[in-house]
């Protein structure tokens, strides 16, 4: 795999692949980020709150811009969606404080279709969506055909510490992260 250096963009957001999100940019730092992923090859979020350090060698979502605007507030507002999750293999700042880190990319789960318990989870989500007109404009075209997707979007969603968010990145962690969703959003049966 090779290495690519990316800037590295600490917020509170927990992206798996396919994920996308709204950020309202407003930072110098961050408005010079934006100008070079546009140029080259996107950016890293890395899900960090701000009481903890920033760590090199953890896992971010790389991510790319595919729409932005100016807010209301004459803010510059993008959407970017997840391409992939890295892992971080070292991190600089250069003279404008924005975080650099050289970055290798990382599997995470393959596509899983429907089973019994996705399949409610995707009832509950596709109401969710249905509730929400922000999701609805952010998720054009949502995939609840697909078991991965689905459990992703509610990891994505859930108001949940993101330690506890964090130990889904990993390849082989579909099957806790289906079980964890269980737990939390199905009522016994």
């Amino acid at each position: 795999m090779d290495t690519i250096n990316l800037p590295i963009f600490p917020l509170p957001v927990f992206l798996l692949p396919q994920g996308l999100t709204r950020l309202r940019i407003f930072e110098p730092r961050y408005l010079k980020m934006v100008a070079v992923a546009m140029k080259k090859h996107g950016f890293v979020i890395l899900a960090h709150d701000r009481q903890s350090i920033i760590n090199p060698k953890v896992t971010g979502s790389w991510v790319e811009i595919i729409n932005f605007d100016q807010g209301e507030d004459g803010l510059l507002v993008i959407d970017v969606r997840c391409k992939c999750l890295v892992e971080i293999k070292s991190m600089t700042n250069d003279t404008d404080n924005l975080h650099h880190g050289d970055v290798i990319t990382k599997a995470h789960w393959p596509e899983i279709g429907l089973d019994k318990t996705t399949n409610k989870l995707a009832k509950s989500l596709s109401k969710l969506f249905q509730e929400n007109a922000e999701l609805n404009t952010l998720y054009p075209t949502p995939d609840f055909q697909q078991g991965s997707w689905v459990v992703a979007r509610w990891l994505e969603l859930l108001p949940v510490q993101l330690e506890e968010k964090n130990l889904f990145v990993e390849q082989d962690s579909f099957v806790k992260a289906e079980q964890f969703l269980q737990r939390i959003l199905l009522p016994e049966e």
